[in-house]
């Protein structure tokens, strides 16, 4: 558990330094600097989505809800990345009925941020299987158009 919240307090300072770098790296002319604070910040990406995948299978309800708002921010940040290797962890807890609403919600928000045929999947069997009404209305809300006519 201790591994977890510093892995979760590193994980929000290095997002905070990543949306510190990309404002400055916007505001500076040079090409150079641009292109070498991005190259440093891509570095850690790897790193980082390791200790979200480790964050989003804690058994703490605020590690997950917190590190699927950190995938939010970083699919943001980084709109070109993929981040394959969230879909799953973030697919299980949306999936999950026990897992606390503000987990899912931000779960299955992030998922459709990622904008995969995998996620769009279970968005819409969530939509229609869960039991909680806020989050199958949130999940048909995000349902692709193709599976809007599915849903109702």
């Amino acid at each position: 558990m201790k591994k977890l919240i510093i892995s979760l307090i590193f994980t929000s300072t290095l997002i905070a330094l990543i949306m510190n770098e990309n404002i400055m790296a916007q505001s500076e002319s040079s090409r150079f600097a641009r292109q070498h604070k991005s190259y440093f910040l891509k570095e850690h990406l790897d790193q980082t989505e390791k200790m979200l995948i480790k964050a989003l299978s804690s058994d703490i309800p605020n590690m997950k809800a917190t590190a699927a708002q950190t995938t939010r921010e970083l699919e943001q940040i980084f709109p070109s990345e993929q981040f394959t290797s969230l879909v799953d962890p973030l697919g299980q807890i949306v999936s999950d009925e026990k897992a606390d609403i503000q987990s899912r919600v931000l779960s299955a928000l992030a998922l459709d941020g990622l904008h995969s045929e995998q996620g769009d999947e279970i968005i819409f069997n969530t939509a229609k299987t869960t039991s909680d009404k806020t989050l199958e209305i949130i999940c048909k809300a995000m349902a692709t158009e193709s599976f809007k006519s599915e849903i109702q």
